[in-house]
């Protein structure tokens, strides 16, 4: 029986731009590197998986039968960002291949039976946690950051994502810094932990960056272990990472002896200035914060390589408490100061040997009306001669 589908081409190429992020690059199966396309609910839905993260997205299409196959998902995405007609017409005659038309092009691009493709489980969201979209994306790019790249602990690579009476809280940590982004829920759930890997977390960004919905319903099946978000035309599948995260509230600083308040913009940039010379000597830099009378005081930001050279750069600043000069990674730095989004931001110190707090200035950086709504917690690097 043939079947015959036709959509817009620029709707169909967001579509497998979409679910793409979710083909695997170098599959150990075949179908993986496969997108399934099925008529669904007199919509086109396409999905695709690694087994770790599945993507799936619905859009409109005039349907004449039903659809059911999977396709190269580099080879369809190649030939429809090429077209420029407005419209793509497929058509499939019960084979595991379709023949597209648009404009004077046609061509025949051969698949795999839909039946072979992996399962993908069915879920009820109506019970999940509805969240506005861009807290949801500011959250995750406040902490995903931070989680650990490499396979030595598992469960570093992943986010933890807790939900306790009218808050939800993620953490990301790799040993040498962790950032914990919480916000209000608008109303009260169930205790519940898990982790999400961050590299599932950081494709949910995109897909939200791209198509820019109101609200996302996060949900956690009660059985399995799998997370479910979704939007009004994308639902991602993720699998969670099995394992007992740190107890990190045990390393965050109770106090400070020194704090310092300065422009985030103005210390980005010289982090960035010194990050040259700092990349040929280990990527340490130091920050030398000298109070002053009166509440104000500098920073000075210094990097030294015997390479390289030396770079030195002094900012105006608040700092009260003890002269203290600390070294940090500059690049888990600038992660940490480009998650912040207020004017200014606070650096919260002890000694040159124990963590420090970086957290944003001033209460308009809080939905919950509290400070440490964002804190991201910074070990220092060791320097010859401290």
């Amino acid at each position: 029986m043939s079947s015959k589908v036709i959509v817009e081409k620029s709707a169909f190429a967001e579509s497998l731009s979409i679910v793409g992020r979710a083909v695997a690059s170098s599959p150990h199966l075949a179908i993986l590197a496969n997108i399934l396309i099925t008529s669904e609910g007199g919509q086109l839905r396409l999905a695709a998986t690694n087994l770790t993260l599945g993507v799936s997205t619905w859009m409109d299409a005039r349907l004449d039968g039903q659809i059911a196959l999977t396709l190269p998902a580099k080879t369809l995405t190649d030939i429809v960002n090429s077209l420029a007609n407005s419209e793509v017409q497929f058509s499939v005659n019960g084979k595991p291949e379709a023949t597209l038309k648009s404009g004077t092009f046609k061509g025949v691009v051969r698949g795999t039976e839909a039946s072979e493709f992996p399962p993908h489980p069915e879920h009820d969201v109506s019970e999940g946690v509805t969240l506005p979209a861009p807290l949801l994306r500011e959250m995750i790019q406040g902490t995903a950051f931070a989680a650990a790249s490499d396979e030595a602990r598992p469960v570093l690579e992943g986010v933890q994502i807790s939900f306790e009476g009218n808050t939800l809280s993620m953490a990301a940590t790799d040993g040498f810094r962790l950032a914990i982004k919480r916000a209000p829920l608008p109303s009260a759930v169930t205790k519940k932990q898990v982790i999400i890997p961050a590299s599932s977390l950081k494709e949910v960004v995109r897909v939200l960056s791209a198509t820019k919905p109101e609200q996302v319903r996060l949900y956690i099946p009660p059985t399995g272990s799998q997370v479910v978000l979704r939007t009004e035309n994308v639902q991602l599948v993720s699998q969670l990472i099995d394992g007992r995260f740190p107890d990190y509230q045990v390393i965050v600083p109770k106090g400070y002896k020194t704090r310092t308040v300065i422009a985030t913009t103005d210390l980005l940039k010289a982090c960035k200035q010194a990050g040259i010379i700092a990349r040929e000597g280990g990527n340490v830099i130091q920050l030398r914060l000298t109070p002053g009378a009166d509440q104000t005081g500098k920073v000075t930001v210094l990097a030294e390589s015997g390479d390289t050279g030396e770079s030195e750069v002094e900012l105006p600043a608040t700092v009260t408490g003890p002269e203290l000069t600390i070294a940090f990674n500059v690049k888990f730095l600038q992660d940490g100061l480009e998650a912040i989004r207020t004017q200014n931001v606070v650096i919260e110190t002890n000694s040159h040997k124990t963590p420090a707090v970086i957290r944003p200035a001033g209460r308009e950086a809080s939905p919950t009306g509290e400070e440490e709504d964002y804190q991201y917690i910074l070990m220092p690097m060791h320097v010859d001669g401290n």
